[in-house]
């Protein structure tokens, strides 16, 4: 079965491209998101997908986390996508998150990203073009949501993410693509992930997985360029990507030439 790795964890890939059965969840009356999972038999793919404009932030991200433990759970079961979806569906309502009405019936969803621009019609999130990719607050540390727009929020503190000073770097693949670069201050506590520019949506969710990385990092008392080498042969990870076992480190002279460096 293919896993989606979360850090320390394992869960449901985070999106499916083929037909997807879903499910409404209700919070006093309001839909406020949908479960789903793959119809394949085959495909380890579920989740739970908010509609952004039900709840403001902060309950959003409440929902999320709820839903998404609940899966990280019948993942770790061995429960299959579809086992998973039927679980939560006959929960009952979480005074947070809600639950799927007794008489809901499974819909059908070309995919997960169809389904989530079904739910959310009228909602673009953040034009890449207006978000700076040097800000400490504007891609805040993710832990497993599959989207930075739909549940942004800092559960702790990462690394400074701007430096004045030198910095050294490792490049991260996604598959056979370059995405970018991990890099590490040599002399104060700053590190961070460069994605590709100009940014995509691959860049910016890699970069919220680094961010969650560093974090943990960060709090276990790991120092920057401990952080950068911390997962050099690791398993590819499908947001974050991988930093192959024979990376050659490279050192930039700022972090301004860090960024012409991962201009495409």
């Amino acid at each position: 079965m293919r896993e989606e790795k979360w850090g320390s964890g394992a869960g449901y890939l985070f999106s499916w491209e083929k037909p997807v059965s879903h499910y409404p969840v209700v919070l006093d009356g309001v839909v406020i998101g949908h479960l789903w999972a793959a119809q394949d038999p085959q495909g380890s793919a579920a989740g739970y997908l908010p509609v952004v404009s039900a709840l403001d932030l902060e309950p959003r991200i409440r929902a999320v986390i709820v839903w998404d433990e609940r899966f990280k759970e019948s993942f770790l079961a061995g429960l299959t996508s579809e086992q998973a979806l039927e679980r939560w569906r006959r929960a009952g309502a979480h005074p947070e998150a809600g639950g799927v009405p007794a008489d809901a019936v499974a819909q059908t969803a070309p995919g997960s990203e169809a389904l989530s621009q079904a739910i959310n019609p009228d909602y673009t999130g953040p034009s890449l073009d207006e978000v700076p990719d040097d800000g400490p607050d504007l891609f805040p540390e993710m832990d497993r949501w599959s989207d930075v727009s739909f549940a942004p929020v800092t559960l702790g503190r990462t690394f400074d993410t701007v430096t004045d000073q030198p910095v050294r770097y490792l490049p991260v693949h996604l598959g056979d693509e370059l995405i970018g670069y991990l890099w590490a201050s040599v002399t104060d506590e700053a590190a961070d992930f460069q994605f590709l520019l100009p940014g995509d949506v691959t860049g910016n969710r890699a970069r919220g997985w680094w961010l969650t990385e560093f974090r943990h990092l960060r709090e276990s008392g790991v120092t920057p360029l401990q952080a950068l080498c911390s997962r050099i042969g690791s398993p590819e990870d499908p947001k974050g990507g991988r930093i192959d076992a024979d990376a050659e480190e490279r050192t930039a002279p700022s972090l301004d030439a860090l960024k012409e460096i991962a201009r495409r």
